[in-house]
């Protein structure tokens, strides 16, 4: 199982505000990258359609859990491809200022095993929930609008191409060359401590 993802931020607005704009979970995917829709089913159920790594997409339904009026909003999912439970807290720090901690738990992370593998090797899920948090706090300050903020790079999108340019026939040559360089130079040293013998490499593109 994935470890717990956490995050928290705070921002120049009331805690009221700040609990309000949660509260509605379809207004998540104006500042969460990897969620494309949260649609309404009923009086505490949504259905929910995520974004993963490498493309993958997945869709599961939750029901809110706990609605504590200016103080938290917790839920779990009840039937999907994916099995997660997250959580907000806020706390009011000045009459306009709030601190939000959000922790978000996945069973199955999106993508499975593959998803995970490839979120280690990049961003990860903290990188991404960072930014999350920043576009909030964007939104909610009035600095910017949620159809801006779906105009900024995501942290997955850049490494994700990363990740694609890395195992990519171009990018498998490259790395190939470079450990091929460090065996050769090890060799090289350890020939050179007897004074003799030189090491040739010839690279050819």
């Amino acid at each position: 199982m994935a470890e717990p993802i956490t995050g928290s931020i705070e921002v120049e607005a009331p805690v009221a505000q700040v609990y309000e704009y949660w509260r509605n979970l379809e207004n998540l995917p104006s500042f969460m990258k990897n969620i494309e829709e949260v649609r309404s089913t009923g009086p505490d159920t949504t259905h929910w359609v995520v974004k993963g790594p490498l493309g993958y997409r997945a869709e599961f339904d939750a029901r809110t859990t706990q609605d504590e009026q200016n103080s938290a909003i917790g839920w779990n999912t009840v039937d999907g491809d994916v099995q997660t439970s997250g959580q907000v807290r806020f706390q009011e720090v000045t009459p306009n200022r709030t601190k939000l901690e959000v922790q978000m738990k996945y069973a199955d992370p999106p993508g499975g095993k593959a998803g995970e593998a490839v979120s280690r090797l990049t961003s990860g899920p903290k990188a991404i929930m960072e930014q999350d948090l920043r576009n909030f706090r964007d939104i909610i300050e009035g600095k910017a609008t949620p159809d801006e903020v779906q105009q900024r790079p995501a942290v997955a999108d850049a490494h994700s191409g990363a990740v694609a340019t890395l195992t990519s026939g171009t990018g498998l040559a490259v790395i190939g060359g470079v450990v091929l360089l460090w065996l050769l130079l090890r060799r090289g040293g350890g020939s050179s401590s007897g004074g003799k013998g030189k090491s040739r490499i010839i690279f050819e593109f």
